[in-house]
């Protein structure tokens, strides 16, 4: 089984990269970078010796947590699991759990993130290179902490997953497992009061990580090092001791994938009458779309969970002003959320999916189309950034700046609105399919997703950069005047790049509606 499920993930990689010519190159790319980055640590690793051994395990210990929290936090909040390792998949095999499990977490070794991390961790092995004793368990504790990475990162994506019936349970628990990473600054700096004394608490900390899920992997080389055998071997066997709770935890949300696969749970009975949205928007086509993608923003996760980001930033802004005593940090969140609201349909017809047939059957034109989905996004988006900057510059006091940061917000949000009108009709890439979790990337398409965000947000800084230009003049100068010209050039360059959006992004749309259609089921599956 175990054999099987590693040979197969390898093919469906290989596979995968043989689509495209490009495709094939990045991931090389990608794999030459992590084969670098892993010999950079070995090669730290290799001079450690010489420093002191409660330095080393120090480091050694806060690399490893920081390893762990990289595979809990990257993957529910940025990149997404592999559903290639879904266990849904396997559902109608009928294959136990508690055969499934090992076979996965193998699999997940042979992932290109997968190898790098286990090969990351036996790289730190070679800090007690002076030590044989302390390198020998090392080896054994590191590759159970590369094998905990893939079980608990699995895990807590699918148990979040899980509860698809709960959706707003999911939300509220992502968003209190991001508070603490979005603060993590906030929190340590609070703990210190200047460098020298945060220094001075690190290796205390460390001691305290070696006793947690996130340290032991690494630290428990070092109590061995320093002659404490009972301490290295408690820690040792809790090293055993977190594996298996991940797997258990694992298994427990493989249950429940399984379950949802089987049709399991009570059906739902709730009923609605009359039009909703459909009554409200304007009994047109794009008053129609207007209406679906507005019922996208507020039943479909996918699209919400992008956003939970906002509110934290502003907690996180506000907390740094609070200990500082200076709220200047604070004004940036109206041009940032104008930013990334302008910019968070630009994959809309990815993920209308096989659905986007209905567009092309009935005719819909892509002026229409375009019209439809930025007039949602821009009904609660404008007063969304309004809100922000208004009340940001009510915290910290400068409403002489006001009109400046309403024209950078509102010239950012019609700007990315009008990139994504464009970018969204021209580039499909895979997103979660609907109803699976929003923290999921389907296999082969990270990549392709990156770059072409990366790529839109570039042009997007670029597109606002004259109303930038203003405001930095508009402060250096202290003239009220240039205030007002940001917010002039704001929002008339922005809805001009948004009509020039609209209207280039409406000619792709009615020029390639089959291609499009074509890559949109090609990059669902």
């Amino acid at each position: 089984m175990v054999a099987h499920l590693m040979r197969m993930k390898l093919a469906i990689t290989v596979n995968g990269w043989k689509k495209s010519t490009g495709q094939m190159i990045l991931a090389i790319l990608f794999m030459a970078y992590l084969l670098f980055v892993v010999v950079m640590l070995a090669v730290g690793a290799w001079f450690m010796p010489e420093l002191e051994t409660e330095m080393r395990g120090t480091i050694l210990a806060f690399a490893g947590a920081l390893a762990v929290l990289g595979w809990i936090v990257i993957p529910v909040f940025f990149t997404g699991v592999d559903l290639t390792l879904d266990p849904a998949n396997f559902a109608t095999f009928g294959i136990p759990t508690r055969k499934l499990v090992p076979g996965l977490a193998m699999a997940g070794l042979v992932t290109i993130p997968g190898a790098a991390t286990l090969l990351g961790f036996l790289a730190s092995t070679l800090a007690w290179r002076d030590a044989p004793g302390a390198m020998l368990l090392a080896v054994g504790t590191t590759v159970l902490g590369a094998v905990f990475c893939l079980c608990i990162s699995y895990a807590v994506t699918g148990l979040l997953a899980g509860i698809t019936g709960q959706r707003r349970i999911r939300e509220i628990m992502s968003i209190v497992a991001f508070i603490p990473l979005m603060l993590a600054g906030v929190i340590i700096s609070g703990i210190a009061d200047s460098v020298q004394a945060a220094v001075e608490q690190l290796p205390g900390l460390a001691q305290v990580l070696a006793w947690t899920p996130l340290g032991s992997f690494t630290a428990a080389p070092w109590a061995l090092a320093e002659g404490r055998f009972l301490t290295a071997a408690l820690q040792g066997l809790l090293c055993l001791v977190w594996v298996g709770g991940a797997v258990l935890l694992w298994q427990l949300a493989v249950d429940l994938s399984y379950a949802k696969g089987r049709g399991a749970g009570p059906a739902s009975t709730k009923t609605q009458s009359g039009l909703g949205l459909l009554g409200i928007f304007p009994g047109t086509p794009a008053g129609a779309i207007a209406a679906r993608s507005m019922l996208y923003w507020l039943k479909d996760p996918r699209y919400s969970a992008s956003l939970v980001v906002l509110p934290l930033m502003l907690v996180l802004f506000w907390f740094l002003g609070y200990q500082s005593g200076d709220y200047t940090m604070i004004l940036l969140m109206g041009p940032i959320t104008g930013f990334m609201l302008g910019y968070s349909i630009s994959a809309d017809i990815s993920y209308d999916g096989s659905a986007f047939a209905l567009h092309v059957t009935s005719g819909v034109s892509g002026r229409d189309d375009r019209v439809g989905r930025v007039g949602s996004l821009l009904a609660w988006g404008i007063p969304v950034t309004l809100l922000f900057t208004v009340a940001t510059v009510w915290m910290a006091g400068g409403w002489n700046l006001l009109p400046g940061l309403i024209g950078l917000g509102l010239g950012a949000l019609l700007t990315g609105a009008g990139v994504s009108a464009l970018v969204s009709a021209r580039f499909i890439y895979p997103v979660p399919p609907p109803g699976a979790s929003p923290f999921a990337t389907p296999e082969g398409g990270g990549m392709r997703m990156m770059l072409i965000s990366v790529g839109a947000m570039v042009v997007v800084g670029a597109l606002t950069l004259p109303e930038l230009v203003l405001y930095i003049v508009a402060l250096v100068t202290g003239n009220m005047l240039f205030q007002w010209l940001t917010l002039v050039v704001g929002l008339g360059l922005g809805a001009v790049l948004l009509w020039l959006g609209i209207r280039m992004g409406g000619r792709w749309f009615n020029r390639s509606q089959a291609e499009t259609y074509q890559s949109v089921l090609a990059a669902t599956g």
